[in-house]
């Protein structure tokens, strides 16, 4: 196991970079208890995604220490923080299902000086210190709350090394936001190499309990050699770890066969995640519907790279789980899951010249149950339960851009965006109320992430 004192050094570091402020919001959320009681009152709907439930109507939602307890109308605030849900739809936390959340300090670098997005980011990925990609990820989950993502599926691929992935996991846990910590690789690293398996080994080990997970993105068939992949998907799953990867991202990397190699070595399956897929053949997704390999899709950034047109309709047609992504700010610009649900919905109606393709429903599920489905976390998020996790938010549909309401899930699909979301509970804790972040010093964080920026920028000639 790795030595404690180095450990909390290191995290120590990490803290004293977001500035005297930020430090104490994230201690705050780290130790903040879920003990209490809240009745969320008078929702003008409640999504609650559990199909025995559906939809209610002008209803209550009761939590006590951080589980829902109550679902329905008139129900008791005795005792409880009452929340004015009036004029709000109630929603499970949203589920972000695949977010490079170190390099959300280069938000906007998907053109610069250095060329497109590929040399932009190798010219700066490896001057990231472990308090950078910390930072980065701290921001991100800001970015995150404010938007009503509830849990996320960090993708740490710039590991330069054990120090890099303590920071990210670090900022997750201390954040108080449901997710998992994606184990990766460093950017450089090349296709003959293989990660570094011993420090995942003794960080697997030494992980504190809470709201974070642990689980590994490998660079698979499509982006390491063979002996490479296979290794690091043995150890893995030796180690009961999930798995994911970028796979079949455009036609190049589609032709080089990685589900095939994937499918018959029996590498697929649903503790692996296939990222992208836009250039996937029938007979892959027929293969990954076989072994019930989730999916993610991240429509903004796959058209904004170049990647084409994610076939999303026959994706749900073969029956591949999916999932919704952000993918990294450098390109998507936001974590707008609402954006993302919207493109969803609409490109397969364009693609097939034919309305409905894709029913805003399904988006929305992939948005919230489905993506925590795909990610095995389908029992702590993405429904709202008596018993479950309390993990909601309220959207305001009372906006001149949400008003007036036909239906509540074509409102949150196609109308709602994050400066809507006016409450986010995660497992109990309140992290934004009345439409402010409550457990974050955004002016600290800000200032930290532009001065980091600054600094990486300057050191890269950019």
């Amino acid at each position: 196991m790795p030595d404690i004192s180095r450990r909390a050094a290191i995290l120590g570091g990490v803290a004293a970079s977001l500035g005297a402020a930020a430090t104490l919001a994230g201690c705050a959320d780290a130790k903040a208890s879920n003990t209490g009681s809240f009745l969320v009152r008078r929702a003008s709907s409640v999504l609650t995604m559990d199909p025995a439930r559906g939809e209610l109507t002008n209803a209550d939602i009761r939590v006590d220490d951080g589980r829902i307890t109550e679902i329905g109308t008139g129900l008791s605030a005795e005792g409880a923080d009452v929340v004015d849900a009036s004029g709000c739809i109630a929603l499970p936390g949203l589920v972000d299902t695949h977010w490079h959340m170190w390099n959300s300090l280069a938000r906007g670098f998907g053109q610069t000086s250095k060329g497109g997005f590929a040399p932009s980011m190798a010219s700066i990925s490896g001057l990231f210190s472990p308090e950078d990609s910390g930072l980065g990820v701290r921001l991100a989950l800001a970015e995150a709350v404010n938007g009503g993502i509830t849990t996320v599926h960090n993708w740490a691929h710039n590991v330069i090394g054990p120090a890099h992935a303590e920071a990210e996991f670090e900022a997750m846990h201390s954040s108080g936001v449901r997710g998992r910590f994606a184990y990766g690789y460093p950017q450089a690293l090349g296709a003959a190499e293989p990660m570094n398996l011993t420090h995942l080994r003794e960080f697997a080990g030494s992980l504190p309990d809470g709201l974070v997970s642990l689980g590994v993105c490998a660079r698979g068939p499509d982006r390491s050699e063979d002996a490479v992949w296979q290794r690091e998907w043995d150890t893995a799953r030796s180690m009961g770890l999930p798995i994911t990867t970028h796979m079949a991202s455009n036609a190049e990397a589609a032709a080089l066969g990685g589900v095939e190699k994937l499918d018959a070595r029996g590498g697929l399956g649903p503790d692996v995640q296939l990222v992208h897929l836009t250039a996937a053949s029938p007979a892959d997704l027929d293969a990954i519907a076989r072994a019930q390999s989730p999916v993610s899709i991240s429509p903004w950034t796959e058209l904004q790279v170049g990647y084409g047109l994610p076939p999303i309709a026959a994706m749900q047609n073969a029956g591949v789980p999916i999932g919704l992504s952000v993918d990294n700010t450098v390109l998507s610009g936001s974590a707008d899951m609402f954006g993302v649900m919207k493109l969803t919905a609409d490109l397969p109606g364009g693609m097939d010249a034919k309305q409905g393709v894709v029913a805003d429903a399904t988006v929305l599920d992939w948005a919230t149950a489905g993506g925590a489905r795909s990610l095995g976390l389908g029992d702590v998020a993405g429904v709202l339960a008596e018993g479950r996790p309390a993990d909601l938010v309220l959207v305001q549909s009372d906006s001149v851009n949400t008003a007036p309401v036909y239906d509540a899930t074509t409102l949150a699909v196609r109308a709602a965006n994050p400066s809507n979301v006016s409450f986010v509970m995660i497992d109990g804790v309140v992290h934004k109320r009345d439409h402010r972040l409550v457990r974050v010093d955004v002016d600290v964080l800000l200032a930290e992430a532009q001065d980091a920026m600054a600094s990486i920028r300057g050191r890269a000639g950019i």
